[in-house]
């Protein structure tokens, strides 16, 4: 049989050190390609289509969940070992989402890289029982969440979420009602009902929460 072929995308020469003596300590495993940054990482999984890669999340040009994501959209066959600083359960879950079978914590983890791969070439998934259990209690909070978005959304009004992207900008009452052709007063009315549905009671708050609900992008 063919070697397991390998790439790693390591934000560190430390990683790709790390990763290199872990490959060849294991019979039948091959590194296939080395790259240091996002944009590599992505068009050599596309040429390579390696069976492992390994993923450092650290990396300087690009969010690692990015790289994550960039793989699942191009529909990235081989198995995926992450690892990084993060031990949070909205990083962990954010890998989850993209299809992560190992997740090692930096680092410690690194010294348990080639069982990883390993295990992950077998088969299994490879992730901490605290890490996933953090990943479960953030897939909770994003179906609340998510939940709440959806029950805020269809409960504005047209004019009320045009007011909401005005405020997000940063425009005063007389400047929306202006912009809307609507008197201030009108506008004020507007707003309360606004900051009710949202339970909050300022602009600040108000602009805070419709961005943590996805209602907004802020700029």
């Amino acid at each position: 049989m063919a070697p397991t072929s390998v790439l790693v995308v390591g934000g560190h020469p430390v990683i790709l050190g790390v990763v290199r003596l872990a490959c060849d300590a294991l019979p039948d495993v091959e590194i296939v390609g080395e790259v240091d940054n996002g944009a590599d990482a992505l068009e050599a999984a596309t040429r390579i289509e390696p069976d492992i890669a390994v993923v450092d999340l650290d990396l300087a040009d690009t969010e690692g969940v990015d790289v994550l994501r960039g793989l699942h959209e191009r529909g990235f066959a081989g198995r995926i070992v992450a690892v990084s600083e993060r031990v949070d359960g909205q990083a962990v879950f954010e890998a989850m989402r993209f299809g992560v079978d190992a997740y090692l914590a930096k680092p410690d983890g690194l010294r348990r890289i080639g069982e990883a791969i390993r295990r992950v070439r077998e088969g299994e998934r490879v992730i901490d029982p605290a890490l996933e259990n953090a990943a479960v209690l953030e897939l909770g909070r994003f179906a609340r969440q998510a939940r709440e978005s959806s029950e805020v959304v269809s409960s504005l009004t047209r004019r009320e979420r045009e007011i909401l992207d005005l405020l997000a900008e940063g425009l005063t009452m007389k400047q929306i009602g202006r912009r809307l052709a609507i008197s201030p007063r009108t506008v004020e009315t507007h707003v309360a009902k606004l900051y009710r549905k949202l339970a909050v009671r300022t602009r600040v708050q108000a602009v805070a929460k419709a961005a943590s609900l996805g209602l907004i992008e802020l700029r």
